[in-house]
């Protein structure tokens, strides 16, 4: 077998000339990539989200951008905001739209607000029966809607943000946001 297809290589070789191959279009491992670069690719996302119907803000796609990269540099939404000029319930509600999610986002003691919502409890009635908020109510509500949002496209956005910024670094953490995603699934189904 060996030598007729040796044999069907020299004739394919003579017959179509010299072998041309394209250049590899991946860049080699250890590669850094401009911030500009990244700062493109970030809006194409962003633009993809948007596309998708998940994006309602008014800021801009610079903001935007801002608001990714302080949230995989680990800043807090309020320093985001002091530097954007917003407020830090805006750079939260863009946070959400982005699916950009932090451990912070939903404290231990909303948890009861987040077990009402999921049994689809009216928020007014939560504020009164808990004796919290609207405004902790509406942040667990959009909290839980994005989240949702995340989980219908796989957290495909979250991932690629992640990738984008910080590598493997936040692989991790992300698997942790899925499982524990798909245990409040099961746990709300179970009830």
């Amino acid at each position: 077998m060996t030598d007729r297809v040796d044999d069907l290589r020299e004739l394919f070789s003579r017959l179509d000339g010299p072998a041309q191959f394209t250049e590899s279009q991946q860049q080699p491992r250890g590669t850094i990539r401009s911030a500009a670069a990244v700062d493109r690719d970030l809006r194409r996302l962003i633009d993809d989200l948007r596309a998708d119907g998940d994006v309602r803000t008014t800021l801009s796609d610079d903001d935007l951008v801002a608001v990714v990269r302080g949230f995989h540099a680990g800043r807090s939404d309020r320093a985001v905001a002091a530097d954007l000029g917003i407020t830090p319930e805006t750079v939260f509600r863009a946070r959400m739209a982005l699916h950009l999610f932090a451990d912070t986002d939903a404290p231990r003691e909303l948890d009861s607000v987040l077990a009402r919502l999921r049994a689809g409890d009216d928020a007014a009635e939560i504020v009164t029966t808990l004796d919290v908020s609207r405004a902790a109510v509406d942040r667990v509500a959009r909290l839980l809607a994005a989240r949702a949002a995340a989980r219908r496209v796989n957290y495909r956005y979250t991932t690629e943000f992640a990738d984008l910024l910080d590598g493997d670094t936040t692989r991790v953490d992300l698997d942790r946001q899925v499982w524990d995603d798909r245990r409040a699934l099961v746990d709300a189904h179970d009830d």
